[in-house]
């Protein structure tokens, strides 16, 4: 019986790994600077990331912007 309980636990902190492994993470919480917005676009950044973002939408980007890279000039 205990050998089965310990079996089940092992089972399940390996799931809950790989679960947990999938899951974005924290997440983005954008703040909004009014000082950096271009006529209709509202600039955002993200102080969990540290993404910077222009949108046009009501409200924050939907989603992560950090990995998105700008070309050259």
């Amino acid at each position: 019986m205990p050998l089965l309980l310990l079996a089940f636990f092992v089972v399940f902190l390996v799931a809950s790994y790989f679960w947990r492994r999938k899951s974005p993470g924290r997440g983005c919480r954008w703040r909004k600077d009014k000082t950096r917005d271009k006529g209709s676009l509202s600039f955002y950044h993200c102080v969990a990331c540290g993404a910077e973002a222009y949108t046009a939408t009501n409200g924050t980007p939907k989603d992560c912007k950090s990995k998105v890279t700008s070309r050259p000039l």
